[in-house]
C-alpha cells in the first residue's frame, strides 16, 4: 500500500473517531511525508483538502 493510501486510510479512521491521531499530529505527519518525498505535491493537496472537511465536521 502506498503511502497515500495509508494516510488516506488514517483519514477514515480519523472521521470515525477511531485514529490514533490527533487532527494536529496528522497535519503534521501529513506535511512530513511531502517533506520526506514520501508523497507527492498532488497527493498532499487532495490529503490535506480532505483533512480539512473533516475539521470542519468535527
Amino acid at each position: 500500500m502506498s503511502e497515500y493510501q495509508n494516510w488516506d486510510k488514517e483519514l477514515d479512521r480519523l472521521e470515525a473517531g477511531k485514529s490514533q491521531y490527533s487532527w494536529d499530529e496528522i497535519e503534521e505527519l501529513i506535511t512530513d511525508r511531502l517533506e520526506d518525498d514520501k508523497i507527492d505535491e498532488q497527493e498532499f493537496e487532495t490529503l490535506m483538502r480532505r483533512l480539512m472537511d473533516i475539521d470542519c465536521e468535527l
